[in-house]
């Protein structure tokens, strides 16, 4: 009787698909920084060419870190502009050009992305990670635990779920699941986001997995 197993990858073909996984993910990483230095260096230098000389110029004197203090400046100028509707209007469409530019469209998600991470990982909003049965039994989905609610008839507490959508993860969707169906992990909220943006590529190599009820410090 012939046997479906299939042939087990050889070691070059394992140790090839590893180096390019790791590759991958480091240059998700790396990417958006390189892209925030460069960005960040050319302003120091424009802002600071141009307004040092002319300071001088005007009062006999230097001011020593100018180019930083203005560019500090220039970017909570850039923030407090955004934050309005027009700031919003014009911010959306200078995105919409650099989602024209092939190369460029890659590395601004990925900076726009990795922002994302750091302030969604030094919020309170997601508790702790977990896993759920979703979409279909048989399948885990990694979610995040915002909240829980406790029927006030039966007394069963749930905890409330956040399922984000790769490579997003400020968009997705919410469960409502019994504490009982959970999945508890030992992951950190930044391990969870990286896992999610970088569709797995980033993952921790061992992370403990522990069904039962939530924690009651949700």
């Amino acid at each position: 009787m012939e046997s479906n197993t299939e042939p087990r990858p050889s070691y070059f073909a394992r140790a090839t698909n590893s180096v390019r996984r790791r590759f991958l993910a480091g240059l998700l990483v790396v990417a958006p920084l390189w892209l925030t230095y460069i960005a960040l260096k050319f302003f120091f230098r424009t802002l600071d060419g141009f307004f040092a000389p002319l300071i001088k110029h005007s009062f006999g004197f230097s001011i020593p870190g100018l180019g930083f203090i203005l560019l500090i400046a220039f970017i909570y100028l850039i923030g407090m502009i955004t934050s309005n509707i027009l700031g919003r209007s014009l911010f959306h469409f200078w995105e919409s050009i650099l989602h024209r530019i092939p190369f460029v469209k890659n590395i601004y998600q990925g900076a726009k992305q990795l922002i994302h991470t750091v302030s969604l990982s030094k919020s309170t909003a997601f508790k702790r990670v977990v896993l759920v049965e979703y979409p279909r039994q048989g399948m885990l989905a990694l979610g995040f635990v915002t909240n829980s609610i406790q029927n006030e008839i039966t007394g069963k507490r749930s905890v409330i779920v956040f399922i984000p959508h790769t490579p997003s993860p400020t968009s997705g969707m919410f469960e409502i699941v019994s504490e009982n169906e959970i999945i508890e992990t030992d992951l950190t909220v930044e391990e969870g986001i990286k896992m999610v943006i970088s569709g797995g590529l980033v993952t921790p190599a061992h992370f403990a997995l522990r069904a039962g009820k939530a924690k009651p410090s949700v």
